[in-house]
């Protein structure tokens, strides 16, 4: 029976065997062998048994560096003696080299004493043998075809002294083969397509042994969705394909194991930036693939032309990618929209201009920095603006360099006081608002004929994206100073909608537009109603305010604003974000009107700039009692004025009440610190104000009813707060009293060559007041009594007059160009 199974080496003999009276000799000789990890594997010498043969055998083929491909083990001699003829030692020797090329010295290796008798004829043999050699005999060759030599010797104390296994003079040999280690190599050819209609090559270089075959996969690491091509050739012929695929060739080298070779991408329109025409993000000729579409991931490079969203909104994209030296910058009017993350390079630039949004749809993280601008509304040196970062990592001291170290302040709800912050300490916290001055070398005020001047503060960072929570307090009186978070506006609805249970009842949005003027009110307040300015620059939103869409109108990036909380966490998510271009620092888009709602805006100001506003808003969406996110709660303590209505006990600077009704009279409030003239105004309408129905104001005490679409109402008052003396009405024939309706047509103005001329058709004039726009005093004469009046003594400048008449039947207010 074979002790093993398997092919195995043998030894070297020179010198046959001749048995006489007093001798030793060897019967049979093994080599011991471990092949591909297997058991001990013995193979005949001189011998002729059971077991594999070694003379002449092939050992088999094994791979370069194999670790237990061919592992010499030991060998195996039995050996006789007769008479006083005694052995003391025996080896078994070998050496490998190259098939044909004979080199190199025998390796010795000796074996041990294991059993039989010591001396004798006839008796049993002795056994030599040693198994823990170990030895790789791969070790340090390359690939080809070796011969592994092999003999035995042992020493004995008769005839010549030493003696041999024979093989007819010649020693033992077999052979085996080496393959070279398996390298998978490298792919090279198209990387890339701009379109689905393609064609192209892959080349496999580097690689040693045979390519079994190619794969496919639309999984980058292969975990799935292989596919196999049948192809044993170095070259992958491509054609039309349809989506971003990776590749990879798969080669076996003889005995060696398979191995792959580095897998290769082929991306199908990637979308990548050319700037082959100009830096027109829109025109198709800048782009590999196109301008980009929803599902595409952006990959921007530095080139020549680097692209420029300058207006609109551009298509959105999966993801933005920007490389070392690359830049991608949207310009004011312009939007992007991302369904993913956004990643800058650290050589990279991103800039997001005043005026301009990034909004992105998933809650992912972002990596690199970039930058946003955003434009102050115009404002002297000493003016106020509240900021919040749309990024992370923006210090407070960079951000304004110029103001004063002691001019950053947050907000301590506790004490309901502004709290200074070290700005050179501190970084802008995602949500959180914060009080700063204008820088310390911005154009101070001079006159209010100089408007203020434009500042642009710039935030770099990591944009800020996802659900961003702010915890809150209530502890004096809830109000808490936080700001939207993103790059982009987010809209006021949905900030409402979202935080239900967090914002007070009553509560609106209130946005800081502070003058250096005790007697300008401070906060401009907005709700889902309705939005009320103030008296500050840039206070107002231009002719016509909030005209747009209620359900777009936004709050910017950049913007900070209080929201009374009552104690548990303001949410930001990225359902809000709209792409909603405008050039104030907080307004509302001016789409069509959709939602349907009828307003009317009511100004109170004085002859010292004092100014408030309040508004009524009519809506389905509301009712008489306090309704949440479209009542808001007015600051009657915040400047000199103040004008309001009241429910439930809060007063309220905008008032959602139920769908219109012409029957429908609104009590309002009004408070001035000091006595003087003042004058109610109806600043704008919507809805079906606009469609031709009147807004009366009814004054209680002088028992006068005016039609505010015809002229304003001035009228004198002691300081103090009057609950009862003004309302606001729809249908005055349907008054009692002695009330008398002020009707415009009744009194003609004109003025020529610097005279202003008055005529009445009510009665004998009696008094005549003459304002400038800010409510200044210009002339003033009393106790008339005739039906004309011609006044000399003003100076044109081009401007806008009040004139307030008093006939002996009524009261009227016009308007003048002079």
């Amino acid at each position: 029976m074979k002790k093993c199974l398997l092919p195995l080496l043998i030894f070297f003999a020179v010198v046959s065997n001749t048995a006489f009276a007093q001798s030793a000799g060897f019967n049979n000789t093994f080599i011991i062998l471990s092949i591909d990890g297997s058991l001990d594997l013995y193979y005949d010498l001189n011998a002729t048994t059971e077991n594999y043969d070694f003379d002449g055998e092939s050992l088999g083929t094994f791979c370069q560096n194999d670790t237990d491909g061919l592992i010499f083990k030991g060998g195996e001699h039995n050996i006789y003696k007769c008479g006083t003829c005694d052995l003391t030692s025996t080896r078994i020797y070998y050496r490998i080299y190259p098939t044909g090329s004979p080199s190199g010295s025998f390796i010795s290796n000796t074996l041990n004493y294991s059993s039989g008798f010591n001396n004798g004829c006839g008796g049993q043999d002795q056994r030599w043998e040693r198994l823990d050699f170990n030895t790789n005999l791969l070790s340090g060759l390359g690939a080809g075809n070796y011969t592994l030599e092999v003999y035995s010797d042992a020493s004995v104390t008769c005839g010549s002294g030493t003696i041999y296994a024979g093989n007819n003079g010649n020693n033992y040999k077999a052979n085996f083969t080496v393959s070279a280690t398996t390298v998978g190599g490298t792919i090279t050819g198209n990387d890339s397509f701009c379109s689905v209609s393609n064609s192209g090559a892959l080349t496999l270089s580097g690689h040693t042994g045979n390519v079994l075959r190619w794969e496919s996969s639309t999984v980058a690491d292969f975990s799935s969705a292989v596919t196999q091509i049948t192809n044993t050739t170095t070259s992958l012929s491509l054609s039309n394909i349809e989506e971003t695929a990776y590749y990879r060739a798969v080669v076996k080298s003889g005995e060696c194991a398979e191995e792959s070779s580095a897998i290769h991408t082929v991306t199908i329109n990637p979308n990548s930036w050319t700037g082959n025409e100009s830096s027109d993000w829109n025109n198709a000729l800048n782009w590999c693939g196109g301008v980009p579409v929803t599902g595409d991931a952006v990959t921007i490079a530095a080139t020549d032309n680097q692209p420029v969203i300058s207006s609109g909104d551009a298509p959105e994209v999966e993801s933005i990618s920007i490389g070392s030296g690359a830049s991608l910058t949207i310009s004011s009017g312009g939007n992007l929209t991302i369904t993913n993350a956004v990643s800058v390079a650290e050589e990279g630039t991103f800039t997001v201009e005043d005026n301009a949004n990034l909004i992105q749809v998933n809650d992912v993280a972002n990596t690199g920095t970039i930058l946003v601008q955003k434009n102050s509304s115009p404002l002297y040196r000493l003016d106020y603006t509240l900021w919040s970062s749309p990024v992370t990592g923006q210090n407070l001291e960079d951000f304004s360099p110029s103001t004063l170290t002691n001019r950053f302040y947050t907000y301590d709800e506790a004490t309901d006081t502004y709290s200074q912050i070290t700005p050179s300490e501190n970084d802008f916290i995602p949500g959180i608002g914060y009080l700063i001055r204008m820088p310390n070398n911005h154009p101070a005020y001079s006159s209010n004929d100089i408007p203020g001047t434009v500042w642009t503060g710039t935030f770099m960072g990591v944009p800020n994206n996802g659900t961003i929570t702010v915890a809150t307090t209530n502890g004096l009186n809830g109000y808490n100073l936080t700001g939207n978070p993103y790059p982009s506006p987010i809209n006021i609805h949905d900030f409402f909608d979202a935080n239900t249970g967090a914002i007070d009842q009553s509560s609106a949005l209130y946005f800081w537009r502070k003058r250096n003027d005790p007697n300008s009110s401070t906060y401009a307040t907005i709700t889902k109603a309705a939005y009320t300015a103030n008296a500050a620059s840039g206070g107002d939103l231009g002719s016509g305010g909030f005209t747009g869409e209620s359900s777009d109108w936004v709050i910017n990036p950049g913007q900070g604003f209080f929201v009374q909380a009552n104690g548990n966490d303001i949410v930001f998510n990225n359902t809000m974000r709209r792409a909603v271009n405008n050039s104030q620092f907080f307004r509302a888009s001016e789409e069509n009107e959709t939602l349907p709602i009828s307003r009317l805006w009511l100004n109170i100001s004085g002859e010292n700039n004092e100014f408030k506003q309040a508004a009524i808003a009519y809506s389905d969406q509301a009712t008489l009692g306090l309704d949440y996110g479209w009542d808001g709660k007015a600051f009657t303590t915040d400047g000199p004025v103040a004008i309001y209505t009241t429910v439930e006990n809060v007063d309220l600077g905008i008032q959602a009440r139920p769908a219109f009704t012409v029957s429908d009279i609104i009590p309002f409030i009004y408070k001035v610190t000091n006595a003087g003239n003042y004058i109610i105004t109806l600043d704008h309408f919507d809805g079906v104000f606009s469609q031709g129905q009147d807004i009366y104001l009814k004054d209680n005490q002088l028992l006068t009813i005016t039609n505010l679409k015809e002229s304003n109402y001035h009228f004198i008052t002691e300081a103090g707060v009057y609950a009862d003396r003004f309302e606001i009405v729809y249908q005055p024939q349907a008054l009692i009293g002695n009330t008398h309706v002020r009707h415009a047509e009744n009194v003609t103005i004109s003025q020529k060559d610097g005279v202003i001329a008055i005529n009445s058709n009510s009665g004998n004039l009696t008094d005549i007041a003459i304002y400038d726009v800010t409510g200044k005093l210009l002339y003033k004469s009393e106790n008339l009594k005739d039906d004309k009046k011609l006044i000399y003594q003003l100076q044109p400048k081009q401007q806008l007059l009040l004139v307030t008449i008093t006939t002996e039947n009524a009261r009227v207010t016009k308007k003048i160009l002079f």
